[in-house]
């Protein structure tokens, strides 16, 4: 009676969670955009455009399509300098391996530079696929949809990395940026993107302290929507100089991962618990790693074919081990451990990555929980229903976000 308690319990929890992650979806996620039309006439409103320098005043987004409808990511770096002085200046000088983002996967290399700094930190960089974003200005003849004038990226495909996409005016006066964070989210099978302030703060600082002449400022621009919180960097460049050193970025890839070993009191009374516990953070923490060095080893096999088996490894591997394991723990043993070892994993992978957990993602993954504790009390009790009931919820909580639900 109480064991049927905790199961209704427990799917209400993941229905109320899957429903609250879909309300709360969209702000974050970079999804795959719409084919888009010859450009009609822009719709974009007049007091929205901005002045920057130069002929052309600025629509500071970006949007999925030569619509506003479409609209994304503030631009939240603007530098003084056109397109092609910015990214030798961007590329020149850090000491995150800035590489330009293409359709195919180029080989890593490896940043080992921290001269000015005192200190040196190595990390691998590649390439990576993204979506087409554009943007809008309007001058003396009218106005014009930009495309991408150049992608510059840091970090693994498969892990963390910032993302920028620049867009120069037509007239080279400037070049707006749109400076993101975005992680691969392995339940979604593409980027989440947690924030856009980070980035563009990393990028200022790369210049307020680095060896190219500029002046760095913020100007408030008023821009509302697409996580602008009003302010842009604003970065003039007067001349490259060359670099001797280079500038340590301040993400802190070593993120604490320390979960110590509380699990001592009740891992002799419940050991198989607590080793299913313990499988099921190493299936999420390891699909991450695994991930991250195979696309590092092997820069020529796109990331996504990469992910396809590892995503098995989730999908069909995490409900496997607890329907495996479970059996040989008592149903509140098997619950507690299989809550805690899977929720300890997703704890680990976001530290990880250095990452804020967007909320609905954070509803979505405690819906998933909850899916995989009623898989766990169904087969410890020998109860088929509630087993069935378990895993069918599971299937959900994966199905909806492949569906772009959430």
């Amino acid at each position: 009676m109480k064991r049927t308690a905790v199961v209704v319990a427990l799917l209400v929890a993941v229905g109320v969670g899957l429903a609250a992650s879909g309300f709360f979806a969209g702000a974050g996620d970079e999804a795959p955009p719409p084919t888009v039309e010859e450009p009609a006439p822009s719709g974009v409103e007049e007091a929205s455009l901005v002045e920057v320098a130069g002929e052309y005043r600025l629509w500071p987004y970006t949007s999925r399509s030569t619509d506003p409808a479409g609209r994304t990511l503030a631009i939240n770096v603007l530098f003084h300098a056109d397109a092609e002085t910015t990214r030798a200046a961007i590329e020149g000088r850090s000491g995150a391996d800035w590489e330009e983002t293409e359709e195919a996967e180029a080989a890593a290399t490896t940043a080992s530079d921290a001269e000015q700094v005192g200190a040196i930190v190595e990390r691998d960089w590649a390439d990576a696929h993204s979506s087409d974003r554009y943007s809008y200005v309007e001058g003396p003849d009218g106005g014009v949809w930009l495309e991408e004038t150049f992608e510059l990226h840091d970090g693994a495909y498969l892990g963390v990395r910032d993302h920028l996409r620049a867009y120069e005016s037509p007239d080279g006066a400037y070049t707006a940026v749109q400076a993101h964070e975005e992680y691969y989210d392995w339940f979604r099978l593409r980027h989440t993107v947690p924030g856009i302030d980070a980035p563009a703060v990393r990028l200022e600082d790369e210049f307020i302290r680095g060896g190219v002449d500029a002046e760095v400022s913020r100007e408030y621009r008023g821009i509302e929507g697409g996580w602008s919180d009003g302010w842009v960097s604003v970065i003039e460049l007067a001349a490259l100089a060359t670099l001797s050193g280079a500038l340590l970025r301040r993400r802190t890839r070593a993120a604490a991962v320390e979960l110590a070993g509380r699990a001592r009191r009740e891992a002799g009374r419940h050991a198989d618990a607590a080793l299913l516990g313990a499988a099921l953070a190493a299936v999420i923490v390891g699909v991450r790693v695994a991930g991250v060095a195979l696309e590092t080893a092997y820069p020529g096999v796109g990331p996504k074919l990469i992910a396809a088996p590892l995503y098995l490894a989730i999908a069909v591997g995490i409900p496997g081990l607890v329907v495996a394991r479970a059996p040989d723990s008592e149903p509140s043993a098997a619950l507690l451990g299989v809550v805690v070892g899977l929720g300890a994993g997703f704890v680990i992978d976001f530290a990880a990555l250095g990452v804020a957990v967007p909320p609905d993602l954070l509803v979505h993954r405690v819906a998933l929980l909850a899916a995989i504790g009623v898989v766990a009390l169904g087969r410890a009790a020998g109860d088929r229903p509630v087993l069935a009931a378990g895993l069918a919820a599971w299937a959900v909580g994966l199905a909806l976000p492949l569906a772009d639900v959430i």
